[in-house]
């Protein structure tokens, strides 16, 4: 009895099977979707790793996860703007996983606007910034907010001695734990997004605070939606 018992014993574990998540990553211009030749940097939080590769039309950069995690993948390419992405993988059953990193050209002659600034800051002033937009409950940084950060970005280069603290904001809603990150994380793209085009990093700094400072009251959407914001304070001009 006791050889037969060990030998179950034994045979368990073989039945465990490791489910395996195949991510595909390519690079693709933003404005013609053509696939770019590329290099990427990744890390994994959760499992502490990393990966670096490239990938080049036709042929993209693959690694594998074994279950649900964070990733910090950095892009680059030649002749774009390098690009930060942070992504909460949650796909630990399906067999792959496919993202798009869409960059940005590098115009030369692109130039800023004269009203294309914030203006008459002072020190203490909070500005929000109402056209910076995520996919929900995400990092993920949509095209749409490139026109209020490349207003930011002038911003800061019109003014060499502006220093600056992005702050991401969210409604009561969901875990706590949760919303704190997801705050931080938007706050630290959108700086990444300013450092990649030049801003000096030692003029930003970046906080996540999640519900603790809501700007309404969180008894409606219409207020829950005021609370859900990404703002900018100046701490040095």
């Amino acid at each position: 009895m006791f050889a037969a018992h060990s030998a179950l014993a034994q045979s368990g574990p073989r039945l465990v099977r490791t489910h395996v998540t195949e991510f595909v990553l390519k690079a693709l211009d933003e404005q013609t979707k053509a696939e770019l030749s590329a290099t990427y940097r990744i890390k994994v939080t959760r499992s502490k790793r990393e990966f670096n590769g490239q990938s080049s039309p036709g042929r993209p950069f693959v690694f594998s996860l074994g279950k649900t995690d964070t990733l910090i993948i950095n892009t680059t390419a030649e002749g774009y703007y390098p690009m930060e992405e942070v992504l909460l993988v949650p796909c630990d059953t399906c067999a792959n996983y496919e993202h798009l990193a869409l960059m940005e050209k590098i115009e030369s002659e692109k130039a800023a606007q004269p009203d294309s600034i914030f203006r008459n800051l002072k020190v203490n002033d909070k500005i929000r910034l109402d056209n910076v937009y995520f996919d929900q409950s995400s990092y993920v940084l949509r095209k749409e907010s490139y026109p209020q950060l490349d207003k930011l970005l002038n911003t800061l280069n019109s003014y060499p001695k502006l220093v600056i603290e992005i702050a991401g904001h969210t409604d009561n809603v969901g875990d706590r734990r949760l919303n704190q990150s997801l705050s931080e994380n938007r706050a630290r793209v959108i700086t990444n997004y300013l450092i990649q085009r030049g801003v000096a990093a030692r003029r930003l700094q970046y906080q996540g605070y999640g519900d603790t400072r809501p700007a309404a009251p969180n008894d409606n959407e219409a207020n829950k939606k005021k609370n859900r914001r990404v703002e900018f304070t100046v701490l040095a001009n």
